[in-house]
């Protein structure tokens, strides 16, 4: 049986159309999406709607929580602290909403979190001559975007996806299907296979086109990336980012570098040996595993 883990969760929700609130809670799971899903019940009680995950910190026990007298309990192994906080919804100045997958530590960084903003990257050709592209995205925009993007690719010769180390502390696994190479194949797969992909925290999604060695990513960091060696796809690409309304920077800040950071799958999501199994049913092929 599975041991429950205790977190700690800071979620900001609506209390109606131009109110937004904040609330510090703490709950039992199985796993941080477990623990999430708990909160997210019993909160709806407390006006509490549209919640979004911000941060979150893995405690030892209930008894090295600050002032965890004071705490509420709203549910069978779900607390909150009394005081909530309210705010104007539609304020521009909001905090970076993470997607679905991972979410920043409560433990300082290297960085400011204000820092974090949807953007991109975009450099020229490396001493391989690998052109290189990065997007960080909202939780309300990064799935939508990415379907989008395979579109953006001329063709689809290749679709494989990375399980990685740290989902369950096992091995990093490469797992290929050879018969995904079509667009809408790849992206009915990923529709189908929302939570337990788009939405998994653990996994490098990949999808490739011959043109260029193209590879598009959605990493394990909820990034989502572009290599290619044909600056004819690189640039087409950048051209279609733009026209989604998002700019290119060059104060670029995500969760990867500089921050602390957990990584989730949601609560109704596969196991590391469901997910491998359906990867199985779906005729994905296990290439290779190893060690990080």
């Amino acid at each position: 049986m599975t041991k429950n883990e205790l977190w700690y969760l800071l979620i900001d929700g609506q209390q109606d159309a131009e109110t937004g609130v904040v609330g510090n809670f703490y709950a039992y799971g199985k796993h941080l999406g477990d623990a999430l899903d708990k909160t997210i019940k019993a909160s709806i009680d407390y006006k509490f709607i549209n919640h979004n995950l911000t941060e979150a910190s893995l405690f030892d026990n209930f008894d090295i929580i600050d002032n965890n007298k004071e705490l509420v309990k709203i549910a069978d192994n779900v607390y909150m602290r009394p005081t909530t906080y309210t705010f104007p919804f539609d304020d521009p100045d909001n905090e970076f909403i993470p997607p679905i997958g991972i979410v920043k530590s409560v433990f300082e960084g290297e960085y400011e979190y204000v820092l974090i903003k949807e953007n991109f990257v975009a450099y020229g050709a490396d001493e391989n001559g690998i052109f290189e592209f990065e997007l960080v995205l909202t939780k309300e925009n990064l799935i939508d975007t990415f379907i989008k993007t395979i579109e953006f690719l001329p063709t689809i010769d290749g679709f494989w996806i990375y399980i990685k180390n740290y989902w369950e502390s096992d091995l990093t696994e490469l797992w290929v299907a050879k018969h995904f190479i079509d667009k809408h194949t790849v992206i009915d797969f990923l529709k189908t296979q929302k939570k337990n992909t788009l939405e998994n925290g653990y996994l490098d999604i990949v999808v490739h086109a011959l043109a260029g060695e193209t590879n598009l990513t959605l990493d394990d960091h909820k990034k989502i990336q572009l290599h290619t060696k044909d600056e004819g796809v690189f640039n087409d690409f950048i051209g279609n980012i733009i026209e989604l309304g998002y700019e290119q920077t060059r104060d670029f800040y995500n969760l990867e570098f500089g921050y602390h950071h957990f990584h989730y799958r949601p609560v109704d999501s596969l196991t590391r040996t469901e997910f491998k199994q359906m990867l199985t049913d779906n005729k994905f092929e296990l290439i290779d595993k190893w060690e990080e």
